[in-house]
Formats: C-alpha cells, structure tokens, sequence
C-alpha cells in the first residue's frame, strides 16, 4: 500500500489511560526526526511525563490483546464515478479496500468497515433505480456498519425503509436517536446498536445522526431526531453496564458535536464521524470526563479518501494504535471489476431514468456554475447565484427572488454545460419523477421583510442567500447597484427604484423547499411570514434552469 498512502503513520499511540505518543512520523519522510521533535514540543507536560512509559513499551517484546482493523469513509454521497475535480470513484475505493482488508487478513487481523453515512442522495447517481442502488453500493463496497444520515432520508422513513428492503441490505444500518421507527416500519432495519466479538473482547458500535432541525421534516408526521449527545451518553453508559471492552461512536453529527460529545461523556472510547465533510490526515484527540484522550476520526467527502487504522484491543476501554493512515482516493487508479461494471451499469440504469442523453450539450457558460468541489464549500453568493435567484424571480414575476447556496450540488466548470451538469449541480427533487424542486411565490409585509434583512446582516446566512430585486443607490449616483447585507442598511434598500416600505407587501420567489419544510415542521413563522403562498406553474427546477441557460448562452455575470 505505499505507493496509495500519503498520510499519516503512528506507531505505538498510547490510548486509554496512557497519555503519551511514542513515536510520530510522515510515511516515507525523511524529515521524520525533526517532525517527531517539533510536535513533542507542543504536547502538554502530562503527555511528557509518560514517554519513559511508552518508550519502555517500544523496547519491550510486543504481545498483544487482540488486534483489529478498522476501515473508514463517510459522506459518499453516491458519487459513483468520482467528482469532477478528480478524486473518487467507487471501483477505484473498492480497489483498496480490498488491499487493505487483504493485507490485515494476512496478518491474521480481521478488519470492521465503518462508514459515517450520507450515502444516499447527493449525486445524480442516486437516480440509479431509484436510490436502491446507493444502498447496493454499500454491500459491494463491503462495508459492516454504517449510520443514517439526514441526505438518506431525504424522501422520508417509509421510503428508506422500502429502499432498504428491496436493497436487500446486508450491511446494519444504525441510529439510537431516531425516534418514530416503529410507525416508519425501521424497528428492525435501524437498530441503535452493533456488538462484535474478538477473542473475548466484546466492541460496542452505536449510531448517531443529526438533529439539526432544518433536515428533519421528511421525517414528519412519523418520526423525529432526538438530542445525539444525550443519546450518545446514554449509549456509552449501557455499553460500560453491558462490560463492553471498547465502544465506537459512529456518527453524522460533524465535527464540532464530536467533540463536544466526548467532552460530555465518560465511557465512548472512539469515534467515527462524517457530515462535516472534514479530512483528518490524524486522528483529533480530545479528553472526556475521566480525562482520556479519545480519538475522532473523519475522511472527507465524495469517495475521495478512506482511513485505516489497526486497533490493539486491551480492554475495560483501553486500545492502542498500531497504525493510522488516511489514503487519497483518485480516478485514476485501478478500477475493481465487479464494481466497474455496476458503476456502468448505474450509468445507463440513470439516463433511463431521465429519458435522454446526460451528455447533451445544452449551452454554454463564461462563468463557473457554482456549487461544492471535492467535497467542499468554495465560494457563494457568487455570479451563477444571481443568475438563479433572477431566474426564480422572472419564471414566479416576483419583485424579489431568493437563492440558497447551500443547496448548490456539485462545482460546473466554464465551458460547454450538458443536461448533466445542470442535474449535478442542483440536485434535489422532493419524489421520484419530479423535474426537480419547483418555484413557490408568496408575499411577505415590507416591516418583515427589513426585520429579515436586518437579521441576515448579523448572521452567517448573508453569506448564503443571494437577494436577486433589492438594490441600493451608487455612491457615486450613477445608478443602482445589488443591495447586500453585509454592507448595505435597510434604509437604503430599494425595490423597484423605491425606498422599502415596511407597510406595503412585497411578492417573492423562493425554491418550493423552504415553505414547504417550515409548515411541514409547524412553524409559527412560517405561516406568519409566508402570505398566499402558491406553487408557480411550469416551475421545476431542471427544464427551467436548461431554458435559461439555452436562452441566455453564454452565461456571463449578470451587469446589474
């Protein structure tokens, strides 16, 4: 594997209730020395204080409890083949997979994949039979273990739940705080928690998914995420009463709620994260209630990255690691056969689904089609932003229109745009056969609407939500140019060359998404905020984005 691995090596990290790293070092580096000093000289004096230990340790004969592999990934999102910025693919991260389990199994070690969930919805893969195949990719991959993300639940409990069935699903599927499962028919397709047995030492895996609240309205009337960090401790407390020798966390919380998990709880002895879509080249450490260092680990996004890590199981929830390593995923190496072929055979199971060819060239943009790469946020609020929050607003004739960045699917280069790429990047539908979300229009008062733009000033949400319609006057006077939040007060916001009165009503333009999960939630707001609310005709998101674009190619940044 050396010639697939550019990450991280640690030898002998001392877990449990040893506080010591013995040895740290870049695999293949020949500035291992100087790494190893530089890092011990940020360790904290406690850790120093017990290198005698683990250096005894490394001289000492090596016996061992039981020694395990654990193989990671999370978020893969169905990006069957890969993004478009050149990591992934399916067939090459089954490629290495097998490696990896091939080379423990000839070791004698037996090997647990781990994935963080989010496989599901995404890509445009995920039309591949209907979402089913995204939960067959799991099982070729080989995957154990995985947990429910909010993008696998998209389209609500009742179709996981058939998804899973017609899958066939051999891999367990986990989430303690999801409750509601019983009226989802997911009782026994979504247990709270996995035990294996090693040789006597007895690993707890338990699952926890996001609860933010803005993902949770598939879920409704039938189901609800409850609060991951009491279930996660309450979880933890009964593997310790149940004498498990190590428990696991499995997570799609991010990372932050990690963290902050382990500094709450007492007995989770690792875990393994996603939803964050962070790469951790090394494990994060971070001390709980006993003051134990437990690790957190996560491996990117999109298929581009799996981690490996060999776990010598001691016991009463004390482990080290024999190794860690975080391998890049790229599409150009070798690709495994059987998975080559369902990956194919998803490409056309796809375009069926679509009726027409995915490579049709439909226009042409001078401008990036903003979205994710690699995995990543990059820019928002960007030209393509303006170009859909106008487009929203002319298909409802609103006087305003709102586009959410955060909805944006996968970055399009300049260039020739294909069907494609207009599905890749705004990849959402609400049920099987929809063109896409479609356009709602309401009518909100002009004293909300300041009250809204006043909040968003203050908040990170500025810097998402393009305002296509508000404009403010030119310094210079020459003209109006865009209003926005971050720079702009209400008092100079302008619609239709007006100053914004806070006692009239303005119409808006909105993705169909948003009323659409506050009323399912029962928010107050909503109805406050959303006045005759209607669905425009002819508005669904993928014809309309090709006629744009055919009727305005090549796309070029919008002058005003």
């Amino acid at each position: 594997m050396a010639n697939t691995c550019d990450g991280l090596k640690m030898t002998t990290f001392c877990l449990g209730n040893i506080y010591s790293i013995s040895s740290f070092f870049n695999q293949g580096s020949n500035e291992s020395r100087t790494s190893q000093s530089n890092f011990l000289k940020e360790l904290p004096m406690k850790f120093l204080k017990s290198i005698p230990l683990c250096l005894g340790l490394l001289l000492a004969p090596q016996t061992y409890a039981k020694v395990i592999q654990i193989i990671h990934t999370n978020d893969l999102h169905s990006y069957f083949q890969g993004t478009r910025g050149g990591i992934g693919g399916y067939a090459q991260l089954k490629t290495v997979i097998d490696e990896l389990k091939d080379e423990a199994r000839a070791k004698g070690i037996p090997t647990i994949y781990l994935d963080g969930g989010d496989f599901g919805e995404g890509s445009s893969f995920y039309f591949s039979n209907q979402g089913v195949d995204s939960l067959r990719a799991l099982d070729l991959l080989g995957v154990d273990v995985t947990v429910l993300g909010n993008h696998d639940f998209i389209l609500g409990g009742k179709q996981l739940r058939n998804q899973i069935k017609e899958a066939g699903l051999q891999a367990t599927m986990l989430s303690a705080n999801l409750k509601g499962k019983r009226f989802m028919g997911l009782s026994k397709l979504l247990p709270n928690y996995v035990d294996y047995e090693f040789e006597g030492k007895k690993l707890r895996i338990f699952g926890l998914t996001t609860s933010e609240v803005h993902y949770m309205y598939p879920l409704r009337p039938w189901g609800y995420i409850a609060n991951p960090h009491k279930a996660g401790i309450k979880q933890a407390a009964q593997a310790r009463k149940d004498n498990v020798d190590f428990t696991i966390a499995l997570t799609h919380i991010g990372l932050e709620n990690d963290i902050r998990l382990v500094e709450k709880s007492r007995s989770i002895d690792m875990v393994v994260g996603g939803h964050s879509h962070i790469l951790l080249r090394k494990p994060q450490l971070t001390e709980n209630l006993e003051g134990r260092l437990i690790p957190i680990i996560q491996a990117g996004a999109h298929a581009g990255y799996v981690g490996s890590m060999t776990l010598d199981l001691l016991g009463d929830g004390q482990a080290e690691m024999l190794d860690y390593r975080m391998i890049n995923i790229t599409k150009d190496m070798p690709q495994e056969k059987v998975m080559r072929e369902f990956v194919t055979e998803a490409y056309k199971k796809r375009e069926h689904y679509f009726g027409r060819s995915w490579d049709e060239v439909i226009g042409y943009s001078e401008i990036t089609l903003s979205g994710n790469y690699n995995g990543q946020d990059t820019q928002t609020r960007t030209c393509w932003s303006r170009h859909l929050a106008r487009m929203t607003r002319k298909v409802a004739k609103t006087e305003l229109g709102l586009q959410f960045d955060v909805f944006q699917g996968e970055e399009i280069a300049p260039g020739p745009i294909t069907y494609g790429d207009i599905v890749d990047n705004f990849p959402h539908f609400r049920k099987w056969g929809d063109q896409g979300w479609h356009v709602s229009r309401a009518t909100i008062s002009g004293f909300l609407l300041k009250k809204i733009l006043q909040i968003m000033a203050n908040s990170e949400v500025a810097l998402q939500v393009m305002i296509d319609g508000v404009e403010v006057q030119n310094k210079s006077g020459d003209g109006r140019v865009p209003y926005d939040p971050t720079i702009h007060t209400t008092n100079e916001a302008m619609i239709a060359g007006e100053q914004l009165n806070s006692f009239r009503y303005y119409t808006v333009a909105m993705p169909s998404e948003i009323p659409f999960g506050i009323l399912k939630l029962g928010n107050v707001l909503g109805y406050a905020l959303l006045n005759n609310l209607r669905t425009v005709e002819n508005s669904h998101y993928w014809p309309m984005i090709e006629g744009y674009i055919r009727e305005n190619s090549p796309l070029r940044c919008l002058k005003n």
